[in-house]
């Protein structure tokens, strides 16, 4: 995964550097410049500082935080000041509740399908809207955080951000946009009209998952994929 190569090679650099800002600032110009590939959306600053934070690469997290180092804050060598790394709130948080929150998080246990998730937000709201319609009420995230198999479920349908297959060499992980000439992200539609179809509510999750189909075959594919997901989970709660 490149994404885990990035961050490994990241942690293992910073890991030779002093406490000191000068050392790290070398360190973050160097790493920056060996950068492998540009963020997706030019407005966004990936931090060199981030690495693994254990030993077993399950958690990520600042290298040069205060609680990493042992006392010394090294933040400002990074893209942003100590002082917005200590304000900032991912703005998922703004737009899902509480409880959305905490069911992405217990569903999804790894951080890397974690981030690819919980930073898609209409991704989220989808999967249990289409939830919702399947059971003819609320889907409450914390009944779906209730019983194992309800749970495992879940993670199986949201985790179709990373395994869903056959969405073409072009596909993003953040497929609702695509970038205009600026790199600056605007929303993806399906062309009903060209592919001869009707718009059906698994269509907003489609697209989050980054299809982009040619026909109607490949349209009816990606919403049958999503809806026997969520068809899965409702069985858990109706059993």
């Amino acid at each position: 995964m490149a994404v885990a190569e990035q961050l490994a090679m990241q942690t293992e650099r910073l890991r030779r550097v002093p406490w000191e800002a000068s050392a790290w600032q070398e360190a973050a110009r160097e790493l920056l410049a060996a950068r492998r590939s540009e963020p997706m959306f030019s407005a966004v600053r990936v931090c060199p500082l981030l690495g693994f934070l254990d030993n077993e690469r399950q958690r990520v997290g600042c290298l040069a935080h205060p609680l990493t180092t042992g006392g010394v804050d090294l933040r400002d060598c990074g893209v942003y000041r100590a002082s917005v790394c200590e304000t900032f709130t991912c703005p998922s948080f703004g737009w899902l509740t509480d409880a959305q929150a905490r069911l992405v998080r217990a569903a999804c246990a790894d951080w890397y399908l974690y981030g690819l998730v919980i930073t898609d937000v209409e991704f989220v709201r989808g999967c249990l809207r289409l939830l919702e319609w399947e059971l003819a009420g609320p889907a409450r995230p914390e009944l779906l955080m209730e019983q194992p198999e309800t749970l495992a479920a879940v993670r199986r349908l949201l985790a179709l951000k990373e395994t869903a297959p056959r969405r073409g060499a072009n596909a993003t992980v953040f497929g609702r946009f695509n970038r205009d000439a600026d790199g600056e992200p605007i929303p993806r539609t399906l062309d009903y009209a060209k592919l001869g179809m009707r718009a059906a509510p698994e269509d907003d999750v489609v697209l989050c998952l980054g299809y982009a189909p040619e026909n109607g075959t490949e349209l009816m594919g990606a919403r049958e994929l999503v809806r026997s997901h969520v068809k899965a989970v409702a069985r858990t709660l109706t059993a």
